[in-house]
């Protein structure tokens, strides 16, 4: 499994650097493959496991930041594409690419994946504001629709804008660890700090969920209450709505498709 961190910061800004070995060491060590003299000797280590991507405090002392948090000293937590790693004054872009690339694409690609993570917006529905004045404004303006359907990649989630509903989909396939779970409910909280939001959560991709899992999500849903916000749930799996039985307590409403839930009101 081949994956990059792209230098997002300091006169190497844009470089990517490779990793094809199933442990890659941070540090000023000389056994580290990636060096710093401002780094203690083993800072952290990126660790491929079950096609998974991983970073590991080593103890050393100084913090390492996944996405603006600090790793438990001595723990594990996974990482995925669009994570921002900052290691020290080191700061990249996590991102995977499957298809060879020549170093000029490479270079390319990654400045991309930087230009794409610096212009993140959360976008407002009323794009539609200004009327079309002409065939191709009214091609854009449907383009832009259609986008904003499709939705923006940030971390685990897809988030993207249907008819007024904040649809929000879970990228991974299983909600069970809890390292896992305290991402997806901080990078809920970081996108959907906002008031009077419809949030649809889409369980499409799931296909297990963990006792603490569903506990997550209620705790998000409560969360949302002061903000102004509702929230509900679309596309369960059959044999996952037995572990959601707890979310009736909260009346937090199940939706067997995405259609039928923007439709309703909740």
């Amino acid at each position: 499994m081949k994956f990059y961190l792209i230098v997002a910061k300091g006169s190497k800004k844009g470089m990517p650097i490779p990793i094809a070995v199933d442990l890659f060491m941070i540090g000023s060590d000389k056994m580290c493959q990636l060096r710093s003299k401002q780094l203690p000797s083993e800072q952290c280590a990126l660790i491929v496991r079950e096609k998974k991507v991983f970073v590991r405090d080593m103890n050393s002392g100084e913090s390492t930041l996944v996405n603006g948090t600090a790793i438990p000293i001595g723990s594990e937590w996974p990482v995925h594409a669009g994570d921002h790693l900052e290691v020290g004054s080191l700061e990249f872009l996590v991102q995977f690419h499957d298809k060879g690339l020549s170093q000029k694409d490479l270079e390319e690609w990654a400045a991309s994946c930087l230009d794409q993570d610096s212009a993140r917006i959360f976008d407002d529905p009323s794009f539609l504001d200004v009327g079309p004045t002409n065939a191709a404004e009214a091609a854009a303006s449907i383009i832009d629709h259609l986008n904003a359907e499709k939705g923006e990649i940030r971390g685990r989630l897809r988030i993207g804008m249907e008819k007024g509903v904040t649809v929000v989909r879970i990228n991974d396939s299983k909600l069970v660890d809890d390292s896992e779970i305290a991402f997806v409910k901080k990078e809920m909280c970081d996108n959907l700090n906002r008031p009077n939001l419809r949030i649809l959560l889409d369980f499409k991709n799931l296909q297990r969920v963990s006792t603490a899992g569903v506990m997550m999500v209620r705790e998000f849903y409560h969360w949302l209450k002061p903000w102004g916000s509702s929230m509900a749930i679309c596309r369960v799996r059959q044999d996952l709505r037995s572990v959601l039985t707890s979310f009736s307590q909260d009346k937090i409403l199940l939706f067997s498709d995405k259609k039928t839930a923007i439709a309703s009101k909740w």
